[in-house]
């Protein structure tokens, strides 16, 4: 064997470690005067051999799962119990006695942890430590006599193969929220991987690792390939299985992904990652409430699991339960406060709660964090048009589908901003384009209902508001705006069964009231019509169309001081409506009050409405004789 040694000028690299014992190590009294030496033993091997250097940060109790049945089970509970903190790796050691397996290590390169149990022969001890950090740096189990990676007796020696992967992976990157290796460096070890493939075939962790890495790379045909070599050789590799999941689901084959999980979650029940890509695979298919319940069972496994918390916030966002999404956001951020991505989710929850200053605060954190975060940049979009800077919400939301062209959101966005500035064939384009992407954006619909209507084609908005309604038939928004709709076609039985049906879906909203209200008056029924009108402002005290219509009927049925308390309310709600003052004129003057009616006739006429010029003379020639 040849041991590669360190270059003068390479810098050595001090790694720090967070030493977790469990309770059955700890009932040793030297416990830490044991691991502190095969800490310093393995440290020694590495700094000559790498220039890397371990050094003990904090030492933690850890109270291991006694029901455990496996040392990768230790493992999780290992992730699941001790944080990181500041120290790069976690080693655990456990001193359990029933594990069923005969691994003595187990280690998670993406992760940073290892778990070593003890054994009576340090010697052995200090090989075993050796090994899996080995793993930690990238190595593989191989067959290689003597070389402490060999696969069937750990050896002594660092072996070629095993020397050129750890030094590449030497300054590989410890935090969570990166993968371990730049690019460069990924395509060095890559290549390393696949010359040793060739001399070596039948070494599966090879394989496993290199489906690691393409997997980064995004090159899932040749993760694929190497997974599918792996269960040629061991079926029932949960590794592979997991990561021909993850490869399928990326390629748009979500029911193969999720079949590969559910094996997996067979083979290895207690493991958070596959209850996590469960979640992002249910999401794809639509499936919110099964995706939920894997999310909150990956936290179940893993109370500090952070993407599945912030995953978690993501989706009660889009199921518009903010509190939920605050409260997961707010989790995820309290174990790493630098995730862009919840406080992107975090800025979405905000919003849907109208507070718009919070949420502009953490989108701004999420894109000094991570620029080409597409929804911080459509939250910002928002934020903007609800100041009405159209021009500066349009510009985020151009940013935001820039970053990602099949951002369905920020297109139905983006139309919905074009709309609100009059430009109806623009918002069209982007409504359709949303619709595209995202085939059942029910809202989507609705708007371009909106969008049509404005454009004069009812046949067209009719269609798209079924459209809203076949993908979700409790929409009560879309069968309140199609009562609208047939109201205006005078298709007044379809109006009103269409304003029922909204107010059974959604009972507190006041619009198909008051739709209601006006196919019960010009169906003469005008008591009804009262009592709709009445109900409609009993949900919205500030409803100035309910009002006004409320006033319109009492108006018309000679009941004038109920008629002026409602054009009043309108004044109140809007100052500058013209119409209320000149009915409240007529009121005046059929109570022979003729200053106070020609006193409001002036004030409609300030307000820009025309008055009739005949029952303005008339007003005029009265009020003098009065």
């Amino acid at each position: 064997m040849l041991n590669i040694g360190l270059p003068q000028k390479d810098p050595v690299r001090i790694i720090n470690l967070k030493i977790a014992a469990d309770e059955e190590v700890r009932a040793n009294l030297t416990w830490k005067l044991d691991i502190k030496k095969l800490v310093k033993a393995v440290s020694r091997d590495f700094e000559r051999h790498f220039g890397i250097q371990f050094k003990i940060k904090s030492y933690e109790d850890w109270t291991s799962d006694n029901s455990s049945s496996s040392t990768f089970d230790l493992l999780n509970d290992l992730r699941k119990k001790v944080l990181h903190d500041d120290s790069d790796i976690v080693i655990g050691f456990t001193a359990q006695d029933d594990i069923k397996n005969d691994l003595f290590g187990a280690a998670t390169y993406l992760h940073g942890y290892i778990v070593i149990r003890e054994l009576s022969s340090t010697s052995m001890m200090e090989i075993m430590l050796k090994h899996e950090i080995c793993h930690l740096f990238g190595a593989a189990d191989i067959h290689e006599n003597n070389s402490v990676m060999n696969i069937k007796a750990h050896g002594h020696e660092f072996d070629d193969f095993t020397s050129q992967i750890v030094l590449s992976n030497k300054f590989r990157s410890f935090n969570s929220n990166d993968f371990p290796l730049s690019r460069n460096k990924l395509e060095e070890v890559i290549s390393i991987y696949e010359h040793r493939k060739i001399l070596n075939p039948q070494e599966t962790d090879i394989h496993f690792l290199l489906a690691i890495f393409y997997l980064e790379k995004q090159d899932h045909e040749s993760t694929l390939r190497e997974c599918l070599h792996v269960i040629q050789i061991i079926p029932d590799s949960p590794d592979a299985l997991h990561l021909l999941g993850i490869a399928y689901r990326r390629q748009g084959k979500i029911d193969q992904a999720i079949d590969k999980y559910q094996k997996v979650l067979h083979l290895q029940p207690s493991l958070p990652e596959i209850h996590y890509n469960l979640g992002i695979a249910y999401t794809k298919k639509g499936m919110i409430e099964r995706a939920i319940q894997e999310y909150t069972a990956a936290i179940e496994l893993n109370p500090n699991y952070v993407d599945a918390c912030s995953k978690l916030g993501d989706l009660y966002v889009e199921k518009e339960m903010p509190d939920e999404a605050i409260r997961y956001c707010q989790k995820a951020l309290e174990i790493n406060p630098q995730s862009a991505s919840t406080l992107s989710h975090l800025g979405a929850a905000y919003i849907l709660k109208n507070m718009f200053r919070e949420a502009e605060g953490v989108s701004r954190k999420a894109l000094k964090i991570d620029s080409k975060l597409e929804e911080a940049h459509n939250n910002l979009g928002i934020i903007y048009i609800n100041k009405e800077m159209f021009d500066q919400g349009i510009s985020e939301y151009a940013q935001a589908i820039e970053i990602n062209p099949e951002y369905a959101k920020a297109h139905h966005n983006l139309g919905r901003a074009y709309y609100l500035r009059g430009q109806i064939d623009d918002a069209i384009d982007e409504y359709r384009e949303s619709i595209r992407l995202k085939k059942d954006y029910y809202i989507a619909y609705s708007n371009l209902a909106a969008a049509y209507m404005e454009k004069g084609m009812p046949e067209e908005a009719i269609q798209e508001l079924k459209n809203a309604i076949q993908i979700k038939p409790d929409y009560g928004v879309a069968y309140n705006n199609l009562a609208y709709i047939y109201l205006n076609k005078k298709m007044i039985q379809e109006a009103e069964t269409a304003a029922h049906k909204a107010i059974t879906l959604i009972p507190e909203f006041p619009e198909p009231y008051n739709l209601l209200g006006i196919i019960f008056e010009l169906n003469n029924r005008d008591d009804e019509a009262q009592v709709e009108f009445s109900k409609a402002i009993q949900l919205k005290p500030d409803y100035l169309e309910a009002h006004l219509n409320l006033a319109h009927l009492h108006f018309k049925r000679g009941q004038f001081s109920d008629s002026a308390s409602h054009y009043n309310k309108v004044i109140e709600i809007d100052p500058h409506f013209g119409q209320a003052y000149n009915n409240l004129a007529a009121i005046f003057f059929y109570q022979k009050k003729y200053i106070l009616a020609l006193e409001y006739i002036k004030k409609a006429e300030q307000q820009g409405f025309k008055v009739h010029p005949e029952f303005k003379k008339k007003i005029l020639s009265l009020q003098k004789k009065d």
